[in-house]
């Protein structure tokens, strides 16, 4: 719930000068991808692990760097090394590994634990290519304290030391055909969060990716629209700014698959082949310095509660629809995102009564750029999910002294028809 009650302003700076923690979330541009191809972590980031314009064209080439053709390039080949080329194995092993803890304080935290430090997670990470003809990616959680996935969270002092650990659990698995047959479509197979939004949940500054608009939940149904599930997904770059993706997903808990498209087009800026726009010298304009990319998305699915029998009773038919849209104007950064919804029985009762949601985030950025590489933030969600609207403004500011490692400090002021609440928190965020 976003729901807190009002702390002091005392407590509140006291919560923030408290020594700042570890909460990288999962992260697609891992330090594994900085190995393999001898190569700065800001190429793809602005500050980790948010993507930048070319973090986000990799990420959509399949994790092969882009401008390749979809075949291992004999001139970057080394001596000794033509056992790699020929095997199609990668040259390293491409594992990373993140660790993370957190601290918050929060009044009415549900364990009395009002100051929260703890261990929250060890994570390895896996990625790369093989001949650049598949693509693949895994986010293993060796161990979580309380619930990991950003689709589970809606605050940092939520997630608090009960259960005091979780089993090993297997967020991400999934192989990438790029072009399959010939064709600029990409198949993507196994354990992925499904493509509607145009980030993905680890795509974010701030250490919890709590966007209401792609997190939400309806009653008592699991569904949120970031969650990760097994599924097949074709997607494919149509020229070099369109992309398009449509996928089937089979949820634990039903009886028939999900369905969801997404579409997006990018105005400007780098491609999404990683390609930067010819600048003339003499004639400035502004599209040398803006970007923008519009997309959507649509899901539809099906769950309910299973029987002894592993028959679905109460069934509750549910569909979101979304619209998004992304600024990059030299180092200011604008996101927008809106969802719409309506499930039919989100309660999974007996007696099916519909409910509409529909949720907003708007969130701003500013990248102040070495050797400061500061980022004040400011975000604002808004959420009514059938029992009432909920708003939440979150100022922020992240710092980050090296490439793989963000500080940043958070204040979350939320409003809902029970009252109002305050969270502070902050985080210490790498990765290896």
């Amino acid at each position: 719930m976003f729901l807190r009650k009002h702390t002091s302003a005392v407590m509140f700076f006291l919560g923030i000068s408290l020594a700042p923690l570890l909460v990288p979330g999962h992260a697609d541009a891992i330090p594994a991808f900085s190995r393999q191809h001898k190569t700065e972590c800001s190429t793809c980031h602005t500050i980790y692990p948010e993507l930048n314009e070319f973090g986000d064209a990799f990420l959509k080439n399949g994790y092969v760097w882009p401008h390749k053709k979809g075949e291992a390039s004999k001139g970057t080949e080394q001596a000794g090394n033509e056992w790699a080329v020929i095997s199609g194995l990668p040259q390293q092993i491409p594992i990373s590994l993140t660790a993370s803890a957190d601290l918050a304080y929060d009044e009415d935290a549900a364990d009395g634990n009002k100051l929260d430090l703890s261990a929250r997670s060890i994570t390895l990470q896996a990625g790369g290519s093989f001949r650049d003809l598949v693509g693949f990616f895994a986010t293993y959680n060796l161990y979580s304290q309380g619930m990991q996935r950003g689709s589970s969270l809606s605050t940092p002092a939520e997630n608090t030391n009960v259960p005091p650990g979780n089993t090993p659990d297997l967020d991400e698995l999934f192989l990438v055909w790029r072009q399959a047959v010939g064709t600029p479509v990409n198949v993507k197979v196994g354990r992925f969060e499904p493509k509607l939004s145009l980030w993905k949940k680890s795509n974010r500054i701030l250490p919890v990716p709590s966007y209401a608009s792609t997190t939400y939940r309806v009653g008592f149904s699991p569904f949120s629209s970031d969650a990760t599930e097994d599924g097949v997904e074709l997607n494919a770059l149509l020229g070099n700014r369109l992309f398009v993706a449509a996928g089937v997903v089979d949820r634990n808990g039903q009886d028939r698959e999900d369905g969801y498209g997404h579409i997006s087009y990018k105005i400007g800026g780098t491609d999404l082949k990683g390609q930067e726009p010819e600048v003339d010298l003499e004639h400035d304009s502004i599209w040398d310095f803006l970007s923008v990319t519009l997309g959507g998305f649509g899901y539809w699915g099906q769950n309910g509660e299973l029987d002894g029998d592993g028959i679905s009773r109460n069934r509750n038919n549910f569909r979101r629809i979304g619209a998004e849209a992304d600024i990059l104007y030299k180092r200011l950064h604008l996101k927008g995102s809106g969802s719409f919804g309506r499930d039919s029985n989100p309660d999974l009762s007996l007696f099916a009564t519909s409910v509409d949601s529909r949720a907003y985030t708007l969130e701003g950025e500013y990248y102040l750029g070495a050797p400061v590489n500061l980022v004040p933030l400011f975000r604002y969600e808004y959420l009514n999910a059938g029992y009432g609207a909920i708003k939440r403004f979150t100022p922020a500011l992240a710092y980050a002294p090296l490439q793989n490692l963000r500080l940043s400090l958070e204040y979350t002021h939320s409003i809902a028809p029970e009252g109002t609440g305050n969270i502070a928190f902050a985080s210490i965020a790498f990765s290896l």
